[in-house]
């Protein structure tokens, strides 16, 4: 009897590329995928580690899992991804998982599920290897925009970061894999590609770097627009910039994590550049290309956090005005260097730094978006629901469009008022038609 499974995703993009990747193997072991748990034999959660509250997530979902598993006693539940690695010698003993694959062993789910129908004991696979799943053509089942792992692993050893540990050392996918890999996502009508990987300005194959990788992209027709997602601060130079400008499919965003605005807790966490070289790195983005836009990733209660460190990190989010940010309380991750340095801060003043940080950025966030009223943006449909369209700018800006009009299609559209912090906008030009 061929057997169905459904994949649950928790965490960042690298997990959801990662789904359609499992999705491709399981296809050709001669699997199929249902689009609900219930009508799954074989359930995957595709799991997080970055922090505890993702962790919590996913065992919540596993918890919950096992209960069904009482009325459905021949479902098989896999942990996957960092969780997996993690947590590789408790999954199957003390949360009841029947699979256990670390992000690198995906290859071998089909023959762990043989052996464990064989022997309903519970098959961990955690090696962490070279795999970059070359050859495997990944499934999407979004119609509009795409990703693309263009390299896997980390060498950056950020003493808060457990990802080193988890995916292992920085290895490129081949050049020739990626295209591939883009010409398919083209093929299907994507019209927007994102590049995807812990680091990806250090990608390298030979003597090309990641702009060789980045013209060869952008130099394929039946496409509209290029992404790419994580950059570290300390990689990015001018030359990155100028060859960002010069290309056409270039969306003009960069999400480049600070981390923090305090040198000394930019020094703990192993960051490699200071809170001045990092700005610098900001203003001259925005130099040579005037309209981009920058994101971030934000820490608070980092060990030894003080209240002048704090203030400092305010005062650079204040100074660079950032269209958005993603923003935490430091999560203490067992492996990493940060899990020893004292003394911690108190989880209460931890929270209460949070909240002025994300009240900080908001009304930053609201403001930029204020901007935009009455401008003429060029937008692409993803979404729509009954009543709306759902549309992205170049800068990476989430659009709400009063009108319901055709996913995957460029339009000029008008911005005419603001929702909180959510520009909302009417179509003035269908740019397929000029």
């Amino acid at each position: 009897m061929i057997k169905k499974f459904f994949i649950r995703t928790y965490g960042c993009q690298m997990n959801q590329y990662e789904a359609g990747v499992v999705s491709t193997i399981m296809d050709k072991a001669g699997y199929i995928q249902v689009n609900s748990e219930n009508d799954a034999d074989i359930i995957y959660l595709i799991t997080c580690s970055v922090r505890n509250h993702a962790e919590q997530r996913a065992l919540g979902r596993l918890n919950a899992l096992k209960r069904l598993k009482k009325s459905k006693p021949d479902l098989i539940i896999g942990i996957l991804g960092c969780m997996a690695q993690n947590y590789k010698d408790i999954l199957g003993t003390k949360y009841g998982a029947d699979l256990v694959a670390g992000p690198d062993e995906y290859l071998k789910l089909p023959d762990m599920i043989n052996a464990f129908i064989q022997s309903q004991s519970s098959q961990i696979c955690t090696n962490l290897t070279t795999e970059n799943y070359e050859g495997i053509m990944p499934k999407s089942n979004n119609k509009v925009s795409g990703f693309i792992s263009v390299m896997r692993g980390c060498n950056n050893f950020c003493t808060y970061c457990i990802v080193p540990y988890v995916r292992g050392r920085e290895r490129s996918k081949s050049k020739t894999q990626i295209i591939k890999e883009a010409e398919e996502l083209i093929k299907n009508g994507i019209k927007d590609i994102t590049l995807v990987g812990q680091n990806v300005l250090v990608w390298q194959e030979n003597n090309l770097s990641f702009l060789d990788l980045l013209k060869a992209i952008n130099d394929l027709e039946g496409f509209e627009r290029l992404r790419f997602i994580t950059s570290h601060p300390k990689d990015l130079t001018p030359k990155h910039y100028e060859v960002f400008a010069s290309l056409d499919k270039f969306c003009p965003h960069i999400h480049l994590p600070l981390q923090s605005g305090s040198n000394r807790i930019l020094q703990l966490m192993n960051r490699g550049y200071s809170k001045e070289q990092y700005i610098k790195k900001i203003e001259m983005g925005r130099k040579i290309i005037p309209e981009i836009s920058f994101s971030t990733d934000v820490m608070v209660g980092f060990p030894t956090e003080t209240e002048q460190d704090f203030n400092e990190t305010l005062e650079v989010i204040k100074q660079l005005q950032y269209d958005y940010a993603y923003m935490f309380k430091y999560s203490e991750r067992p492996s990493t260097k940060a899990f020893d340095i004292e003394p911690k801060v108190d989880v209460k003043l931890s929270q209460e730094r949070l909240i002025k940080l994300i009240e900080t950025q908001n009304q930053i966030t609201e403001q930029k978006s204020k901007d935009l009223s009455a401008k003429i943006l060029e937008v692409l449909i993803e979404s729509k629901n009954s009543k709306q369209s759902f549309a992205r700018t170049k800068t990476n800006k989430v659009v709400i469009i009063e009108e319901l009009v055709e996913i995957g299609t460029i339009y000029q559209c008008k911005i005419i008022k603001v929702a909180g912090w959510t520009p909302i906008g009417t179509i003035v030009n269908n740019m397929a038609n000029n």
